[in-house]
């Protein structure tokens, strides 16, 4: 019987292209200058994204601004990208979801990404008060990212429950699922049409693949009932 739910972050509980977008509007005031458009270059970001690759986003745009690309200015802008204080907003039907989730089971949060960025997300969402425990792999350390299984052991220990009470429900098969699935938890995949990651399993090993797949958070209570 399933008593405790533990969520991914980003791309679950809420797009993550909202994040990006977010961190490019932070981006283009710099880039912009005081005498500059700050909508043109968000858009010259934004477009550059969708181009892809999307790690050579700011360097492509830098260059086509005319500026420099060197290492120190690519290190600053995604230093600011990860710092800034996002502009997102938790959808209702995920908040009424939660709610009522809190009132049945243990929640948990188990998130990868580069602090201070994810827990400033968690901040912006005001997601704090639904969960019992939340773990930044990035506080246990590099080493501990998905799909590494330690921050999954120390959430069914925190919440004083066995790995055949937990479900772990994310959206990326290439690391979220193999952690929890190697020490018996369900999972749960949420297949986001508008996702970071296409969600595709083919080509992974074996194991990686979520036990369950959903199309939208709203179906969950649904597979778990």
């Amino acid at each position: 019987m399933i008593k405790a739910i533990i969520f991914d972050l980003d791309d679950t509980l809420y797009p993550e292209l909202e994040y990006v977008k977010s961190g490019f509007r932070a981006i283009a005031g710099r880039l912009a200058g005081s005498e500059g458009d700050a909508d043109e270059v968000y858009e010259m970001l934004w477009a550059a994204f969708e181009e892809g690759p999307r790690d050579r986003v700011f360097n492509r745009v830098l260059r086509r601004l005319g500026q420099e690309d060197d290492r120190q200015v690519i290190a600053e802008l995604v230093g600011q990208y990860r710092c800034h204080r996002p502009c997102l907003r938790l959808d209702d039907g995920v908040r009424e979801l939660l709610e009522r989730l809190r009132g049945r089971y243990k929640l948990g949060l188990i998130s990868d990404g580069y602090m201070p960025g994810q827990r400033l997300k968690v901040e912006a969402l005001g997601l704090e008060g639904f969960f019992d425990r939340i773990i930044y792999t990035e506080e246990l350390g590099r080493a501990y990212w998905k799909p590494a299984t330690r921050a999954f052991e120390l959430m069914a220990e925190a919440l004083g429950v066995e790995p055949g009470e937990c479900v772990y429900v994310a959206d990326n098969p290439a690391k979220d699922f193999a952690g929890p699935n190697g020490l018996g938890w369900q999972t749960v995949q949420v297949k986001r049409a508008d996702g970071v990651h296409d969600g595709r399993v083919e080509d992974l090993a074996e194991g990686y693949a979520a036990k369950i797949v959903v199309e939208d958070l709203g179906e969950l209570e649904g597979v778990l009932a």
